[in-house]
């Protein structure tokens, strides 16, 4: 008898220890199982984050960035969706056996569109480029322009041999300035050019069915507002420094600095995804999008100038290089240089005149052309006689040139100017000032320097304890950390 309640017992004792045994591998079992599922549903959450990029952005531009505000200002909002997503996924009807709760979740550590140079803008638009195929456009345009280099260099050394062969020469502007009177008895075409410019060099080169608005552009609150614009100097268009005429050729023959593919694929996305004065488009607020984004002004007019000027200086050394091939036209230009110094009286002038009167020409041509691109038509790189528009007394088109088929158009003008711009963070700063105007039509709240391109979630979640007790409040709890990126 004494020995049935000594069994009894061990047995009770046993049956404790296997019971506590069991029930504590059943709470350890749990405690993983809800580890796992943590880890699951953190990851999916992150996909979900991911998934939820700003669609409309994306739609037009090709680019996928997370507005973590959605629209309101504070990231307070995908912080409690991040919330919400997580205990709906966690607590989904398992019952008494996992009760979880989601506490302290944050994000951290975004990377905002603007940040780290706009590493992310620029990775996505490489990325966006090599899959469309079209980075060779850019590349293609750009060594056609620079295949006339040569030419150019000649033409520069042709010209500053003969600079140098008059000692102690003064530039033409001081000529003009000591014989205003003599010099106009005879028809000076750089004063033919100066009468025609008067208006500006808009209400030149526009074509008559082209207009183009003046409206003002706010760009106070803009993302490029941070950043500071280089301001240009004016060209003097009066060919009558020769210095100043030298250095205008001088740097016409640099390169135009390509480091990497940067430059091209911007230059070949921005052409892609905006209007210009060519080719305008009905869901853009500024019309001369592109204009914008390599000017920087506050409305169109100006933009467009701007371009303009810049490519009609392009062409002015390419024509400029013809003219110093063909010895008709430079012969002209010598009889209205004599024409010319003859009647200010200072003949020993008359050769450096005859090149200010070529660039003169050489300008005035490139006018011409300009106003040819901006009507839709293309003109070829290089000259030749069959291809010159103008006389050089009166800078007019002297008829009219056959149709080319293979030449540069508008906007191939437009991509070299882009690709030169392209290394500087100020015009994709531009570039999001347009994206940003034209979005909010739908969305007045958005702002685009709210968007990120990659974060890390963090938070806690506990889970309930159940079969045992005494592991601590740490065992119950799940610490993440979990990060993503558009660019990985």
């Amino acid at each position: 008898m004494k020995n049935k309640g000594q069994t009894t017992v061990l047995f009770s004792l046993m049956i404790s220890v296997l019971l506590l045994f069991t029930l504590t591998a059943l709470e350890v079992g749990r405690i993983y199982m809800s580890r796992v599922k943590n880890a699951a549903v953190v990851h999916s959450a992150r996909t979900s984050i991911m998934a939820d990029y700003h669609q409309e952005l994306f739609e037009r531009y090709h680019l996928l960035f997370f507005d973590p505000t959605y629209g309101t200002g504070s990231v307070a909002v995908s912080e409690e969706r991040i919330r919400n997503y997580i205990e709906e996924s966690l607590n989904d009807g398992s019952g008494q056996l996992y009760q979880y709760d989601v506490e302290d979740i944050a994000l951290m550590n975004e990377t905002g569109i603007l940040e780290d140079g706009m590493g992310q803008l620029k990775e996505q638009i490489r990325e966006y480029e090599k899959t469309a195929g079209v980075v060779k456009t850019a590349e293609e345009v750009l060594q056609e322009a620079e295949a006339d280099t040569e030419n150019i260099k000649r033409a520069q050394w042709e010209t500053e041999q003969n600079g140098q062969e008059i000692p102690n020469m003064n530039t033409g502007e001081n000529i003009s300035e000591d014989h205003t009177e003599k010099d106009n008895e005879v028809a000076d075409p750089r004063e033919t050019l100066k009468e025609s410019l008067k208006f500006g060099i808009l209400s030149f080169v526009l074509p008559d069915n082209v207009t183009v608005s003046r409206q003002i552009n706010d760009y106070s609150k803009s993302p490029s507002k941070k950043y500071t614009a280089f301001v240009k100097e004016k060209e003097d268009i009066s060919f009558s420094d020769f210095t100043y005429f030298k250095d205008i050729l001088n740097k016409s023959t640099q390169h135009i600095e390509v480091s990497g593919i940067d430059q091209l694929a911007f230059a070949d996305y921005v052409e892609e995804h905006f209007s210009n004065v060519v080719r305008p488009k009905e869901d853009s607020v500024v019309c001369c999008e592109v204009e914008y984004i390599i000017a920087g002004k506050n409305n169109d007019y100006d933009n467009v100038e701007a371009v303009v000027n810049d490519i009609t200086w392009m062409r002015m050394p390419v024509n400029y290089a013809y003219l110093l091939t063909d010895n008709a036209k430079k012969s002209e230009a010598l009889t209205v240089a004599a024409a010319i110094c003859t009647a200010t009286g200072t003949p020993e002038f008359m050769e450096i005149v005859k090149y200010l009167l070529l660039g003169c020409w050489a300008y005035g041509e490139s006018l011409h052309e300009v106003r040819l691109i901006l009507a839709g038509q293309k003109i070829p790189y290089v000259k030749n006689s069959e291809t010159w528009y103008t006389d050089l007394k009166s800078l007019a088109a002297n008829g009219t040139v056959g149709e080319v088929k293979k030449g540069m158009n508008y906007e191939s003008f437009l991509l070299i100017l882009l690709t030169k711009e392209g290394g500087k963070d100020i015009v994709y700063a531009r570039m999001l000032d347009v994206m940003e105007k034209n979005l909010q039509v739908a969305m007045p709240s958005f702002r685009i320097t709210d968007l990120i391109g990659s974060a890390t979630i963090q938070g806690k979640i506990t889970v309930n304890p159940m079969f045992v007790t005494g592991y601590g409040e740490d065992a119950y709890a799940y610490y993440f950390e979990e990060s993503f990126s558009y660019t990985e």
